[in-house]
């Protein structure tokens, strides 16, 4: 009896192990995606039917220990599915309550709906990571809507010493906004820091804005940082006209229509995204990725066009960009 008995124990032992790989597996495959629209500035252009079947719940946190469900959470929020959504970002907040990226998510959700809890949420996300841009800019954006310029100087005090370009660029943005005279106090501070290359173009800008003001400085890169603060703010159509019109007259830079076609696509503005992205493709063709066919798959596959969908999407594939062997495996059979 005890050899039949250990023998049975043995094969169930080998056949859960098996499910546990197995699982394991087809959740590393499912997490590229994710991980990837992730760390491309939030992006969320997985289709819904595809990342609904997504399992979050073994395991529950992707290879960079961030909650499953906080990222499967983003994308039913994008649907209006926000019962589902936020239900998915409380559950997250348990499963890795350190980092910080639940608030986060749940201070973006409110970002246009209650500056109270954008606030709330925010200030959370800030103090749990405050390394993290991503976190900063929300909270100062947060600050500034609620006129706490003395909480933003606290903020900047934590952060400070951290020599984020990013994070003093955001801070003496929004004190600008707070009061154009704070630009001698902001000057000081800049030049005060040898951390930074002062020949870059981003820091020439930045000074520049510090020493002439916003409104007088009709440089590009300045009309960038306003498109990139609009964006930060959920001011999606504004950010992208700007993005437009700068791309216009700087015809070269790629990059600009690129970002407005993104921003139209996440505005909702499904016609100007096309439009925008098929510039890029037809005039750019020296570009280092295919980001711009990767996008546009998509936007037609939400336009219900598998066939152009699959078809911008396979070339994106053809030439390496990371995630679309995904999309069209799931969706273009």
């Amino acid at each position: 009896m005890k050899k039949p008995l250990l023998f049975l124990i043995i094969i169930l032992i080998i056949t859960a192990s098996i499910k546990i790989n197995y699982a394991f597996y087809n959740s590393l495959n499912e997490q590229t995606i994710l991980i990837y629209e992730f760390n491309n500035s939030g992006s969320l252009d997985l289709p819904f039917d595809i990342l609904k079947n997504l399992n979050h719940t073994f395991p529950n946190v992707t290879v960079t220990t961030l909650p499953i469900s906080f990222m499967k959470a983003r994308y039913y929020l994008k649907a209006k599915k926000y019962d589902e959504g936020l239900d998915l970002i409380y559950k997250s907040k348990k499963t890795n309550p350190y980092i910080g990226v639940s608030e986060f998510e749940l201070a973006k959700f409110y970002q246009t709906r209650n500056s109270d809890s954008l606030y709330y949420y925010s200030k959370q996300a800030f103090h749990k990571l405050p390394r993290n841009n991503y976190h900063t800019k929300l909270y100062f954006n947060a600050l500034n809507a609620l006129n706490k310029e003395q909480e933003l100087d606290s903020a900047f005090n934590i952060i400070k010493k951290y020599n984020s370009f990013e994070q003093w660029k955001d801070y003496i943005f929004y004190k600008l906004e707070f009061d154009e005279n704070n630009r001698m106090e902001m000057s000081k501070l800049l030049e005060g820091n040898s951390s930074f290359d002062k020949k870059k173009d981003q820091y020439v800008t930045l000074r520049t804005l510090v020493n002439i003001g916003f409104y007088n400085y009709t440089n590009y890169e300045a009309s960038i940082i306003k498109a990139e603060t609009l964006f930060d703010q959920n001011k999606l159509i504004e950010a992208a006209v700007i993005y437009d019109e700068i791309s216009v007259k700087n015809p070269s830079q790629y990059l600009l229509k690129e970002n407005a076609a993104i921003v139209y696509f996440k505005a909702g503005m499904i016609d100007a995204a096309i439009n925008s992205f098929q510039f890029v493709i037809d005039n750019f063709i020296d570009r280092k990725d295919a980001k711009s066919e990767f996008y546009l798959g998509l936007t037609y596959l939400l336009k219900k066009n598998e066939f152009l969908g699959c078809t911008y999407l396979k070339n994106a594939d053809d030439k390496d960009f990371a995630g679309a062997k995904k999309v069209l495996e799931k969706y273009c059979n």
